[in-house]
């Protein structure tokens, strides 16, 4: 008999906790489902036999969170308290998560003066040390900080001080931001250019007082924003790039400072002006090419359309802004337009181009009741709606928040940089010490040894290191938004694209979804009743479920005239069918599902679904535990099914059908796909499609779970990276690490491309990080001189320390032309499909 029992769990706060958790106690022996809730905080297992409480507290600490024992009081902690500080690199947000004192706060904002990885470390470790800051993410590609914390004990005041006092400005994020950035520092390269220019020119030509007040005023005008850097960066005890340009610029100086008072033989202008210029130089080519970058999802932003015209009671129109847009509101969406909000289609007809939104290439009919999405385009005749989400409410900004987030990330492969990142800085200033040292003492030349020291100090680049992950990430993220994906982590790109194995759900996925052949066949020994007062129980009950089985049987009988009889409560049975009981009703008990589902209830003559003449989708039906009859429903394969399995197999992916329903469909599509038989895997409840795909992990396996998200949920929960085929509007049901907006499984492919591409951006910006900084660090210190009596002058070194970043930043960009949609079949397109109606009798 199987065992129910609840935990509390401790340190939860998003969809991603969710599903660690999920895995964990799933991997426990015994168990045969798990549900996680995250609003309460706690688990319900259900086990064929009795689990230790200490395994189920072993296997929940070792995914990062706590247990305790539901059933004792004394043991139960606030759901959502943290067992102990949670790590930057665990994403941490959510409805739910509390501390002891009251929920916790996420908030996002910018952050200026940040120059490489090692800010971003300062950042970080200025805020974990704030009393009440539970979560500190900085991102340096999108100059932002993403921050969870306590309300009782910080305040946001004071959290922007402690960024401040670290030497770095907090800002609100701000539209007109990455411009002023870029203006800033453009501007502050003209004004440093000028003054080198005039610094060059009088060089030789003027007396050394003149060029001494030059060179220190070159020097507070074009290095004042290095020197600032570099004394934040001090106060915080550790060091960055700043520290590294202010060193090399202030010793060339010091040089031209001694050169004035005779205690030199030369001086170093032209170092001084040219490493200022080339910098500052590349600070503004870099600040302009992350513009481009952030530019991408800024562009996404601005979907919705500043001004909404409001249908008055009394059919006259007024245009207002969209901020006094509220739900309930009737707005005109003229033609050519977009959709300024989240909304239902109170018109007859109205064509949508969804193309900004979900990647759809051509414009989708809709009817009447249909939900819209807010920043489409209305590509017919003006229309009418009802809004139903405004702001922060609309399904537009749900997916940025959830690109954002994914931007926040660090995916594995950028471990091994923070690390380096962490001693690079003190590394590069003890080589140009040793270099300064060696070239001293073997060669007795002190403008060499200033040279190696300055050109090592200058040449070290830790931007590249810490910009090559987050560009990528941020580029090819916002890119796969604009063709209708959604990552909602960035380890989930890295974990695409390295699979192995694809596994795919047939109904709604593989297939159209949509039933084009309803056939029924009453059952011989079924002798109770009229069939027209069981087609009205049918459609009574089916119409309650959203399935896609349940709304085709209810749009084929309400097509044929049958009305629903009552208002039975149905309890449903995810994946498997449902339960119908009407209260007063004598023998009001109908049972309408698959065939493990009826075996399962002990329906009598469920062995009628063999029948060979039968085929499709068979739905049974039963009414007091006796066969009625069985619907067969014919469901198409997707016309772009085919060329999305040959893709993945030519990619070395393997690809397995699971599906609930019987064998003989299951083969039926799989033949059409080009799928092995011995691939294919029917009959299947949700928890047997989660424990064979938990199957494959214990192999070695690296699996992709793609499905609709709902029957599909254990899964996708438990696979290395879950892809939930969506539509848009349904979109907080879901459970995936990736969503694929619209209604094409073509969009599979584009992310399983922009995922290989992004990780192949990473790795080249990551190589030519490191190979940049191993090569150039001995070439600036000299290394060629023994040989050759060669010395790279610093400025060249400063040059190319800020092409090096430049160079990472444009790499990445260059995913904006990479990454292109797959063509949509003709005959794909929802434009020549017929419009899915909603189940009569549904509110």
């Amino acid at each position: 008999m199987p065992v129910t029992h609840r935990y509390n769990i401790s340190g939860m706060t998003c969809q991603n906790c969710v599903r660690h958790v999920t895995r964990a106690l799933s991997s426990l022996p015994g168990v045969t489902a798990v549900d996680v809730n995250l609003e309460k905080g706690s688990a319900t297992v259900e086990s064929s036999a009795p689990i230790p409480f200490d395994k189920v507290q072993a296997a929940v600490s070792e995914a990062g969170y706590e247990a305790s024992d539901g059933s004792d009081p004394a043991m139960r902690r606030p759901a959502g308290t943290p067992a102990a500080p949670a790590s930057s690199d665990e994403p941490v947000s959510g409805p739910g998560r509390t501390s002891p004192t009251g929920p916790l706060r996420r908030t996002s904002f910018r952050v200026e003066g940040m120059h490489c990885a090692t800010c971003v470390f300062t950042i970080e470790k200025t805020l974990r040390k704030e009393q009440g800051v539970t979560r500190a993410s900085v991102n340096l590609a999108t100059e932002s900080c993403d921050l969870t914390f306590d309300p009782e004990k910080t305040t946001l005041d004071r959290i922007f001080s402690a960024v401040r006092e670290a030497g770095y400005t907090p800002l609100l994020p701000d539209a007109e931001a990455v411009q002023i950035e870029y203006r800033r520092e453009r501007n502050g390269l003209l004004l440093t250019a000028v003054l080198a220019g005039i610094l060059l020119l009088l060089h030789h030509r003027t007396d050394r007082g003149w060029i001494l007040f030059l060179s220190v005023l070159l020097q507070g005008i074009g290095g004042w924003t290095f020197y600032r850097g570099a004394l934040a960066a001090l106060k915080q005890k550790t060091a960055n790039m700043d520290t590294l340009v202010a060193l090399g610029t202030t010793a060339a100086l010091f040089t031209t400072i001694f050169h004035a008072f005779g205690l030199t033989p030369d001086d170093m202008v032209m170092t001084q002006a040219l490493l200022l210029v080339f910098i500052r130089a590349g600070k503004v080519l870099e600040a302009w090419v992350k513009s481009r970058a952030r530019s991408l999802l800024t562009q996404t932003v601005s979907l919705l359309p500043e001004k909404a015209i409001l249908v008055l009671p009394d059919n006259t129109t007024r245009p207002i802004p969209l901020s006094e847009l509220t739900g309930g509101s009737t707005v005109l969406v003229p033609r050519g337009e977009r959709i300024p909000a989240d909304g239902i289609l109170l018109d007859p007809e109205a064509w949508v181009d969804l193309s900004l939104v979900t990647g759809e290439s051509l414009p989708v009919r809709k009817t009447t009741g249909a939900e819209l999405i807010g920043g489409a385009t209305n590509a017919g005749s003006p229309f009418r709606l009802q809004v139903t989400g405004t702001g922060k409410d609309t399904v537009v900004f749900r997916i940025l928040s959830m690109v954002q987030e994914a931007q926040t990330g660090r995916p594995p492969v950028q471990r091994l940089a923070d690390r380096v990142s962490a001693i690079f800085v003190p590394s590069v200033i003890a080589l140009a010490i040793f270099s300064f040292v060696i070239f001293r003492l073997a060669t007795g030349n002190f403008h060499l040894a200033l040279m190696a020291l300055i050109g090592v100090l200058v040449v070290a680049c830790p931007c590249a290191l810490g910009l090559a992950t987050p560009t990528a990430i941020l580029v090819g993220t916002a890119r796969a938004l604009r063709m209708g994906i959604v990552f909602r982590k960035g380890e989930a790109i890295e974990t695409l694209s390295r699979i192995n194995l694809l596994a795919i759900d047939k109904t709604g996925t593989l297939t159209e979804g949509t039933f084009s052949d309803i056939r029924w066949t009453p059952s011989s020994s079924f002798r109770t009743g009229s069939e027209n007062a069981l087609r009205e129980d049918v459609l009574a009950a089916v119409q309650q479920s959203s399935h896609p089985v349940s709304q085709a049987i209810a749009t084929s009988l309400s097509t044929q005239g049958v009305s629903p009889h009552g208002h039975p409560s149905v309890e449903e049975y995810p994946g498997k069918g449902l339960i119908a009981r009407w209260t007063g009703k004598e023998g009001g008990t109908l049972h309408i599902g698959n065939l493990s589902f009826l075996r399962d209830s002990g329906i009598d003559g469920s062995g009628s679904f063999t029948d060979p003449s039968l085929s499709g989708v068979l739905v049974g039906v039963a009414r007091n535990g006796i066969l009625a009859g069985t619907f067969s429903l014919s469901d198409k394969l997707r016309p772009e099914a085919d060329h999305v399995l040959r893709y993945f197999s030519s990619q070395g992916v393997e690809v397995h059908l699971l599906t609930g329903d019987g064998e003989n469909e299951a083969l039926r599509i799989a033949r059409l796909a080009g799928i092995s038989p011995d691939r294919v895997h029917a009959a299947l409840a949700p928890e047997e499609k989660r424990n064979r795909v938990r199957q494959w992990e214990d192999e070695g396996r690296t699996v992709a779970m793609a499905g609709d998200g709902i029957n599909d949920a254990g899964a996708l929960a438990q696979a290395s990276v879950g892809i939930a085929v969506a539509n848009a509007t349904a979109l907080t049901r879901e459970n995936g690490d990736i969503l694929l907006l619209g209604n094409h499984l073509l969009r599979l492919v584009d992310a399983h491309r922009a995922a290989n591409r992004t990780m192949a951006k990473i790795r080249q910006n990551l190589g030519w990080a490191f190979l940049y900084n191993v090569l150039g660090i001995p070439l600036a210190g000299g290394a060629l001189y023994p040989f050759f009596h060669i010395f790279v002058p610093p400025y060249y070194s400063g040059l190319a320390m800020s092409l090096s970043s430049v160079t990472v930043v444009a790499n990445a960009l260059s995913l904006t032309f990479s990454l292109r949609e797959t063509p949509l079949p003709p005959d794909s397109s929802e434009k020549t499909l017929p419009e899915k109606q909603p189940s009569p009798g549904r509110a």
